[in-house]
Parts: C-alpha cells; structure tokens; sequence
C-alpha cells in the first residue's frame, strides 16, 4: 500500500492507542511487539514510515535502528524515546531527528504523523521518472566492438548493435 506505516512498540497499549488513532485518521498500519516481526514487515510491504518505540527496550531498538540506516536509509523513522535516551542515541550515530520524548501527547504526535507521511507521498516520485531515458548518440553505434566482447560466445553482442544501427537509419 502506499501509505502503508510500521509500528514496533513492546508496549501493547501505547502501541494500539497510535494504531488506532492512524485508523481513525484513514491511514493503514500494522503494529508489531517483536523486533524480527517489524524487519520482516519493512521487507515485504515496504513502508512510508516506521514509528518505533524505544522505551521499554532500548539496546535492541539501538541495534535495529543501526541496521534500518545501513539498509533502508530513505525509510522515515519516528522514535518514541524516555527523555534520557537521546544521548544514548546520539552516541550510537543514530538520528535524534524524529524522536519524541515522554510524556508526548498523541493528538500532536499523530498530526504529525500525517504530515510526514503526506510529505513523503508528496516527495515521491513514479519509477519512470526515476530511470529516465537516456539518448544514445548515433556515434556510439560506429565505435569498434571492445576486446572484452571479441569472444565467440559474446557474438550475440556485435549482432545487437548491427541490429540496432540498421534500425537508426
């Protein structure tokens, strides 16, 4: 889905409360209370955002949080957190970005949701787009085959570019 958002909290009811407040707001998410659960879910839904509650157990969360920015590093991440922990955070190379602190209010906290996840469907862009067309210039079909391509197995190259250069002209 696009609007799809991941939350991990171990805290069930601090979990469902942003659950059902996103429900309620029209937006589709899935909560989770284990760490291996919440990978698996970015891997295969791929979301827009992740909230991720960090108060109850914090050096696992910290590990994770490490591997998400090694892997998916344009994931929008929101970090619940204790008002302490954002030193600890910051030591491990962790963003502080996004991060709320307790007591936050959730009226505030799920405006701002919204409006994240409305940035980032606003940011994103088609597939098409992303590739682009590149023009190949008429030169490029006149350039001698490269050694590398000269092998009797790799032929079916030199045929590819007689066959495209009689298609140009």
């Amino acid at each position: 889905m696009d609007d799809m958002i991941v939350i991990f909290s171990p805290d069930s009811i601090r979990g469902n409360i942003i659950h059902k407040s996103l429900y309620w707001h029209g937006y589709s998410s899935k909560l989770f209370n284990k760490l291996y659960e919440t990978e698996a879910a970015i891997l295969s839904c791929q979301p827009v955002l992740l909230v991720v509650d960090t108060v109850d157990c914090l050096s696992k969360t910290i590990i994770f949080l490490k591997t998400l920015n090694q892997n998916q590093p344009n994931l929008k991440i929101i970090k619940l957190i204790d008002s302490q922990t954002k030193e600890d955070l910051d030591r491990h190379g962790i963003s502080i970005n996004g991060c709320y602190s307790e007591p936050f209010e959730p009226e505030v906290f799920i405006d701002n949701i919204i409006e994240i996840v409305k940035d980032a469907k606003a940011s994103k862009s088609s597939p098409t787009d992303k590739m682009g067309v590149k023009k190949i210039e008429e030169s490029f079909f006149e350039k001698e085959i490269p050694p590398f391509f000269q092998d009797i197995e790799l032929r079916w190259y030199e045929k590819l570019l007689y066959w495209i250069r009689d298609l140009t002209y």
